[in-house]
């Protein structure tokens, strides 16, 4: 017997508390349309991780992610699922978007009250994965000296035999904490030791890149529902990785993030909340494909309310479907 068809589909927007259905569908219809000038946008969110102690406040790990998401349905599930997602619908067959380099969310719960049990390998697994990034960074950094094109922007030549690099750690205030001299050449054969077999350092910074991408609490406590993120069944396309050498994604220009802002002002102006005050809209990014499509071409269908059939059916095709077609 063959198994129903299921399909990965991106619904929005997302209706408002207070917003009638008809104000949420002339929304979605404006971003369906901005997506024809410019592609799938990669949202900025900050999630957080409670890392629960014995003595004093938690400590939260916060990871910038930004990404594109998708839910695993079949098409009989679409209506009830556009309820709380939002009328309109992109459709992916889940072989194209796997190919176009869709991952599994990977669900890590947050620790439960008690803070004294092995709930709290959730969160701590989490809090050391988003250290790994400065430690690679580091290394980074002085591999950057074997670089030819690196010293040349530096305006030298070569890094001398007997040279000493000044190491130090400072506090946020740039105040150093720890300073050291080392060798150069004791820098050098270190980082030769080091990657014997490895890949690159920078490369190893956009897979843990990739996996924070993929990092989301198993429970939705925004609406109270245990496990309610992790009954979602998502897969996401993230912005930290190259094709060949080509970026996944790039930045808006100014007249892109003002169209954005034109049609939903609340949500791309708000607070990311990363190291300092910056709108969602400066931190986004659009998806480039590796290929001359845009993944929105790759759609299967594009489902969308009965009231805007006509409008998206000139702009878009055959490809589109209304909702209650399903």
């Amino acid at each position: 017997m063959k198994n129903d068809p299921r399909y990965f589909y991106h619904s929005f927007p997302r209706p408002r508390q207070g917003e009638t259905h008809s104000e949420t569908a002339k929304r979605g219809w404006a971003i369906l349309q901005s997506m024809k000038k410019l592609g799938l946008i990669l949202a900025p969110e900050v999630v957080e991780w409670h890392t629960p102690v014995n003595l004093g406040p938690p400590s939260p790990t916060r990871i910038t992610q930004r990404r594109i998401s998708f839910t695993e349905l079949s098409p009989e599930e679409l209506t009830e699922h556009s309820t709380r997602f939002g009328p309109f619908a992109l459709e992916f067959d889940i072989t194209e978007l796997r190919r176009a380099g869709a991952l599994p969310v990977i669900y890590i719960p947050q620790a439960l009250p008690e803070q004294d049990d092995l709930s709290l390998i959730g969160p701590s697994f989490v809090s050391h994965l988003n250290q790994i990034p400065h430690t690679l960074e580091q290394l980074n950094n002085l591999d950057q000296f074997r670089d030819p094109r690196y010293l040349k922007r530096l305006g030298a030549k070569y890094v001398a035999e007997d040279a000493v690099i000044n190491l130090r750690n400072a506090d946020e205030s740039r105040g150093t904490i720890q300073e050291f001299q080392v060798p150069w050449t004791a820098i050098r054969d270190f980082l030769e030791y080091i990657q014997f077999e490895t890949a690159p350092f920078n490369a190893m910074l956009a897979v843990i890149s990739i996996a924070e991408a993929m990092l989301y609490p198993t429970d939705d406590d925004h609406n109270d529902q245990d496990l309610g993120y992790y009954r979602q069944r998502e897969w996401r396309i993230s912005a930290y990785y190259d094709l060949n050498g080509r970026p996944h994604s790039r930045g808006l220009q100014d007249e892109e993030k003002d169209l954005l802002l034109e049609i939903d002002e609340p949500f791309w102006s708000r607070d990311v909340h990363t190291s300092s005050p910056v709108r969602r809209v400066d931190e986004a990014l659009a998806l480039v494909q590796p290929t001359s499509t845009e993944l929105l071409d790759q759609a299967a269908r594009i489902i969308v309310p009965d009231t805007f059939f006509d409008q998206a059916h000139h702009t878009f095709g055959d490809r589109v479907t209304k909702i209650s077609q399903l």
